[in-house]
């Protein structure tokens, strides 16, 4: 195995045949349980993002966040972060999916998982923290006003009505809908 690397690393050049036959076995390496080996011919050829999912895939996040912090592009890195919040939702890691989505800035991501898991007395202030910032994405709307609905039942099941309209405001069509009918069963 380390003499066929040697060969295949000495004779690295940009041809497209080269790279061909360096990628082709980098994947047969890792599909016969060679993975970081794999995934350094992958590095070698520039092909860092494949080494990165292949490393992901095969349950080497630590690896993976490392080769991505060092080799990637800043678009690639988020890129793959996000990905990793993905795997990390699909594994029940919840808490650290949210924390990471956090420091990645994807707060639509992070209030959605936080409202996938009830947490809403969290997600509505991160959302409103992050509307005030003027980081909140425009795509997010509906988690938005998903947000601030379920914080304002939440606020009238302890008998907070204000502070439920005031939430009610900034929820959209549905939150109008809820305002509506607090303000019936108020009269």
């Amino acid at each position: 195995l380390d003499s066929l690397r040697a060969s295949l690393i000495s004779s690295v050049s940009d041809s497209e045949v080269a790279q061909s036959t360096m990628k082709l076995v980098a994947t047969n390496l890792i599909a016969n349980e060679h993975l970081l080996e794999g995934c350094q011919l992958l590095c070698l050829i520039k092909k860092a993002v494949d080494a990165c999912r292949y490393m992901q895939n095969f349950h080497h996040s630590d690896e993976a966040i490392w080769l991505a912090k060092v080799a990637l592009t800043p678009g690639e890195y988020t890129e793959m972060m996000r990905y990793h919040v993905d795997q990390l939702v699909n594994r029940g890691s919840r808490h650290q999916a949210t924390l990471l989505a956090i420091s990645l800035g994807a707060f639509d991501k992070a209030a959605e998982i936080l409202l996938a898991t009830k947490l809403v007395t969290i997600a509505a202030p991160l959302v409103e923290a992050a509307m005030e910032a003027g980081k909140w994405p425009e795509h997010a709307q509906e988690t938005r006003e998903r947000a601030f609905v379920e914080y304002a039942k939440y606020l009238v099941s302890l008998n907070n009505v204000s502070a439920a309209l005031y939430y009610c405001s900034k929820g959209g069509e549905k939150g109008k809908k809820l305002e509506e009918e607090l303000k019936l069963c108020a009269s």
